[in-house]
């Protein structure tokens, strides 16, 4: 996170006037941002701090723009050499810290990958190279440990293009407010454009988040031309603001389509705050108080050391999230690291002068230098930390995972692309390329469907022919029910694919597999339309679910390797499976219960008979593995995709 605006103090003529209560607004944003990180289920909105500090950061910094240039003593040297000397020193020593820790504990895989983050933050594109991955908020995100630097890139970004707009529309006599305005809209535009197809670019692009900073950009300009009538009911401004704020903190979650309209709250929250005044009720008793202002002066280092600690403490620990006291304990370990770092580094650099410029981008690139090997050496195996046993076992499991699985799981036959956040809207066909010469099946679902799709393929009868129609996260529905989550509109488009398929082509058989949940569908009704298309239902139960996942269990006691196991199992997919056992039988949905075959008394199947190195059942908390697929597939569903009779032979799917 970009805190260059660190409130000035008043003797600096080109800066603006030291507010205590803008320093007690960073606090609201960054112990919202840190509250979220480490306890995610009690500050379900916290992240939307990153919006609030956005708003803070253009206000300042364009405050200190329009007041240089209307003192004719604007200097982009000196602008830059600013950013440098407070953006560098304290990020170099987290850089180093987490390159240090990672020397010693990380496997290669995430050694590499924490290389790659390093160049990433150093060159601020951290943000697109995050982009490019998986989403902020799924599992894999908690396990990098520079992934907080997406805010700080889109920062700087932002400020290399915005003084040289400014400067030029000062050189040519533009209207700043209708350029700051027009940036502003065009922003919030490509920002509110990019859903639903495009949701991690919304989340990500620098262009989707450039009207945040320009809310505060178009505040600075309202202050400085505008004063008395921006601060006029500055009580009911600081209150409103400060409730839109919570609101935000309350009923933003990461199912919601962010930024979207739902980040409005927060930076018209913190815009309002701002405005009304540092004499303004709210900012006066509640921002400027002591431990508000204390924990402002320190926000910036304590954003960028309190996540690092959280996702190595997770990597450390296995992948298995730490306790919660542990996490109060990382929490007040990375504050005391915060306080050092202002006191001990920020401060003497920026008060003292301490240290040219251009030694702080020498010791930036050599950063770079000692990350650039991680990276292109596959995160230098040659450590002794790559020689343990548990944890090569899981991090061989994490890289199939992350991937070897596209294949196996036909990942082009999924309407929603999880690594870019996009609704894709076709699939490539021959995902449902079926002819009239042979029966036809459909496997219908969301990713543990994609999971079985593996074993339905190796095991099918040569007589027949497999159509699938599986998209992530997305439970196969007659209805388009709401759903929540970026990928709703793949949803609704992946279950009338599916139903259209079934009308059309009239699959002698439809198999449908989920993750869980389900129990909330009525099969019955799924059945019925399956009967009138002159097929039948094949309800496909779940597999066991171990957490927080197989391997990190096994893992624990490698040197007792047994096929069935109790630690972890998931109890309420075992009661689900009972459920659906009882709803369903001898009824026309036919149910197949994998955990009645794959588990007995309290213990469930966790490795499977085969000569595959990878032979857990499952791949994370209930993905079947390759291997996992094909033994379920042969063991219990292998009738299924065989035509039983002549009379299933000539059900011809038609064309």
């Amino acid at each position: 996170m970009n805190f260059f605006a660190t409130a000035p103090p008043p003797e600096a003529l080109t800066h603006p006037k030291y507010r205590a209560d803008i320093d007690g607004l960073r606090a609201v944003a960054v112990l919202s941002v840190v509250g979220f990180h480490a306890f995610p289920g009690l500050i379900v909105g916290g992240f939307i701090g990153v919006d609030i500090f956005f708003v803070i950061s253009g206000f300042l910094i364009s405050t200190i723009i329009f007041g240089n240039l209307q003192n004719d003593s604007f200097s982009y040297l000196e602008f830059y050499r600013r950013r440098v000397r407070r953006i560098f020193p304290a990020l170099v020593v987290v850089l180093l810290a987490c390159l240090g820790v990672g020397w010693f504990g990380l496997l290669a895989s995430e050694y590499e990958q924490v290389g790659k983050h390093t160049l990433g933050g150093i060159g601020f594109v951290s943000n697109l190279i995050l982009w490019g991955e998986s989403g902020y908020f799924n599992s894999s995100a908690e396990a990098k440990p520079l992934l907080h630097l997406w805010s700080l890139a889109i920062e700087e970004q932002f400020y290399i293009i915005w003084p040289l707009l400014l400067g030029l529309a000062w050189k040519r006599k533009w209207n700043l407010l209708a350029i700051a305005a027009a940036v502003a809209l065009v922003s919030f535009g490509v920002n509110l454009l990019s859903f639903p197809e495009h949701a991690e670019a919304a989340f990500y692009s620098p262009l989707s988040r450039f009207w945040e900073l320009m809310i505060g950009g178009l505040l600075a300009y309202a202050v400085l031309f505008k004063p008395i009538s921006i601060s006029k009911h500055r009580n009911v401004q600081s209150i409103v603001g400060m409730a839109l704020i919570v609101v935000g903190l309350v009923f933003i979650n990461k199912a919601r389509a962010f930024p979207g309209w739902w980040a409005l709250l927060p930076t018209l929250g913190a815009a309002l705050l701002i405005s009304a005044g540092p004499a303004a009720w709210v900012n006066r008793i509640v921002l400027s108080n002591k431990l508000a202002v204390w924990f402002g002066k320190i926000s910036y280092p304590l954003y960028l050391w309190h996540w690092p600690m959280l996702s190595l403490a997770l990597i450390l620990n296995s992948g298995e999230h730490t306790s919660s006291t542990v996490r109060v304990g990382l929490v007040l370990l990375s504050i005391v690291l915060a306080w050092l770092t202002y006191k001990t580094i920020e401060t003497p650099i920026r008060v003292s002068n301490r240290g040219s410029t251009s030694q702080l981008v020498s010791i930036f690139f050599f950063v770079g230098v000692f990350a650039t090997p991680i990276l292109f050496f596959d995160g230098l195996p040659q450590r002794p930390v790559n020689r343990d046993e548990t944890r090569v076992f899981l991090d061989r499991y994490n890289k199939l995972h992350k991937f070897g699985m596209s294949d196996y799981y036909q990942e082009r036959c999924d309407f929603y692309d999880w690594p870019t956040g996009a609704n894709k809207g076709v699939v490539d066909k021959a995902c449902t390329a079926v002819s009239g010469s042979r029966p036809a099946y459909l496997l219908w679902g969301d990713s543990h469907a994609q999971a079985l799709s593996f074993g339905f393929r190796k095991n099918i009868s040569p007589m027949a022919q497999l159509a699938l129609i599986a998209t992530s996260g997305c439970k196969p529905k007659l209805q388009h029910d709401p759903e929540n989550g970026a990928n709703k509109a793949a949803c609704q488009v992946s279950n009338q694919f599916a139903i259209d398929f079934i009308k059309k082509n009239k699959p002698a058989r439809v198999f449908v597999a989920q993750g869980e949940e389900h129990d909330l569908t009525d099969w019955f009704k799924v059945a019925q339309f399956v009967e009138a298309n002159q097929g039948e239902l094949v309800l496909v139960g779940p597999v066991p679910q171990w957490r927080p996942s197989l391997p990190v269990i096994v893992a624990k006691g490698l040197k007792v390797q047994r096929d069935y196991i109790s630690e972890g199992l998931d109890a309420k997919i075992i009661e689900t499976n009972a459920k659906l056992r009882a709803t369903y039988a001898n009824s026309n949905v036919r149910y197949v219960s994998l955990i009645d075959k794959l588990c007995r008394a309290n213990e469930c199947r966790a490795r499977v008979p085969s000569n595959d190195e990878f032979n857990l059942l499952v791949i994370d908390y209930g993905h079947l593995t390759p291997a996992g697929s094909d033994f379920v597939v042969k063991s219990f569903l292998w009738e299924q995709l065989q035509p039983t009779n002549l009379g299933q032979l000539a059900q011809l799917s038609r064309p």
